[in-house]
């Protein structure tokens, strides 16, 4: 029996891309080894090192968010690779991948492996995405090929959309061409305008200068043609509002080749948050109506949207405790991203929203476990949030390491261990971010990360970050 470190894991539900099962596994080096009920492994002696008692939790794969400002290079004020990487364990990723508007932008291949070489010895992935345009400045394409020779699949001016709508249709032919992925912050400056947030009956309200809805529509409207013109696939983040998410569900009923992510503060928060005139509640795109956020929720359950990322956007104090004209757009999101959600899926069930666009099989599944009728509504729930959280986004991104999907013998020992009966507090004196900016702060919310687990190493133990031996 080999004396390197070894852990059971026990009495938990095991949710995966198959479903759910009650089933217990070892972990030995960075793999799972074996499969199976406690019973089994006493019966056939087993040594461990560990044992983990998981008795009513949930594991689930390890968590990959396809949309991370970390800030380096040039906003190290804000957030570096460890204290974003820590924030991101602490909610349960396994991998970021970091946008490119950084100072200077990742627009070059040399840049992309400084990176890398940056955050190689990670506990981690942080993967690297580039600039559509040079320094996202929305003039001249980025050389496609070159980054793309250093690994990078996604591309993205996130923090502006690319405004001309010929260099758009340039850059999707290219992109076409070579398998990459665009994804493209929508978002017509005409009509954004200065704006501060969303236009509705509360800004007209409170008199503050207003960011429309259309302002983000003609966008996802405009680059659905441009796709549709030329066949190719494109990808378009943090849709905030009902008609956007119109659009992708008509383009893919059309067979476009169209793919979309909502992030869970859309989900969660709406522009009323704004009527005390808090800084850390505002971001872009702007909060929308609570009409939105419950049509974002109607159309998470049936399918429209595809990945849920964080679009964890740190910044330093200066830049948001001032004046609500005068801050900085975004909010913290990775650590809380999972409660949020479950949390939000709660409230998305009283209603009587439920998801309908679970695979063939997986109620089985839920069917088979020993729960109440109402925690099965949640499992559901939870199911499809993990999937757009873990093995979607792993595959949008090009990740295949990140997350299959799978909790099997032979799969990487990459998990959470999630605790549906726990409550998070979200304080200032918990955060593991460099920033504070968390619109979540003062607020409970429902389940905890109790443990993470990367290719064997325990990263988070008891919802607290392991920082020696990780990160020191």
């Amino acid at each position: 029996m080999s004396h390197k470190p070894s852990w059971l894991i026990f009495g938990a539900n095991v949710l995966d891309i198959d479903g759910f099962k009650e089933v217990d596994f070892i972990v030995q080096d960075d793999q799972i080894v074996q499969v199976g009920k406690m019973s089994l492994f006493n019966q056939t002696l087993v040594e461990v090192s560990t044992k983990i008692d998981a008795t009513g939790c949930i594991v689930f794969p390890g968590l990959v968010d396809p949309h991370t400002h970390l800030r380096v290079p040039g906003g190290e004020e804000a957030e570096t690779f460890i204290s974003g990487t820590k924030a991101g364990a602490a909610g349960g990723y396994c991998a970021l991948l970091a946008m490119p508007n950084t100072e200077p932008a990742v627009d070059l291949p040399a840049r992309v492996l400084w990176l890398k070489q940056m955050t190689q010895e990670l506990p981690i992935d942080v993967l690297s995405s580039a600039a559509i345009t040079k320094n996202r400045a929305g003039e001249e394409l980025v050389p496609f090929a070159s980054l793309k020779d250093v690994g990078v699949k996604v591309f993205t001016d996130d923090g502006q959309g690319v405004q001309n709508p010929r260099l758009m249709l340039r850059a999707l032919q290219y992109s076409n061409e070579l398998n990459l992925l665009l994804a493209q912050h929508c978002e017509t400056e005409e009509l954004f305008n200065g704006g501060i947030m969303n236009e509705g009956s509360v800004s007209e309200r409170l008199g503050i200068s207003s960011i429309p809805a259309a302002a983000e529509e003609t966008m996802v409207a405009r680059d659905i043609e441009l796709a549709r013109s030329v066949g190719a696939p494109i990808h378009f983040l943090h849709l905030s509002t009902t008609r956007s998410a119109d659009l992708v569900a008509r383009a893919k009923r059309d067979g476009l080749k169209v793919t979309a992510e909502v992030t869970p503060h859309h989900l969660y928060l709406d522009d009323s948050r704004l009527e005390g005139f808090d800084a850390r509640y505002k971001v872009n795109p702007p909060l929308r109506t609570k009409q939105d956020v419950a049509w974002l929720w109607e159309h998470l359950s049936d399918g429209t949207f595809d990945v849920i990322g964080t679009d964890h956007a740190p910044h330093p104090s200066w830049k948001k405790d001032t004046t609500l004209d005068q801050a900085a757009f975004g909010m913290l999101g990775l650590q809380h991203a999972l409660v949020v959600l479950f949390t939000g899926a709660k409230i998305a069930q009283s209603y009587g929203i439920a998801p309908n666009c679970l695979p063939p099989g997986i109620d089985v599944t839920i069917d088979n476990l020993n729960s109440p009728a109402e925690e099965k509504g949640l499992l559901r729930w939870l199911w499809l949030i993990v999937s757009m959280m873990s093995w979607k986004p792993s595959r949008l991104i090009g990740y295949p390491t990140g997350s299959s999907g799978s909790l099997q013998t032979g799969s990487f020992a990459t998990f959470v261990i999630f605790d549906p009966k726990a409550f998070t507090q979200a304080t200032y004196a918990k955060l593991y971010s460099k920033a504070t900016n968390s619109p979540y702060i003062g607020e409970t919310f429902n389940g905890e990360v109790r443990d993470l687990f990367v290719k064997g190493r325990h990263l988070v133990k008891n919802g607290r970050v392991i920082e020696e031996k990780n990160w020191c």
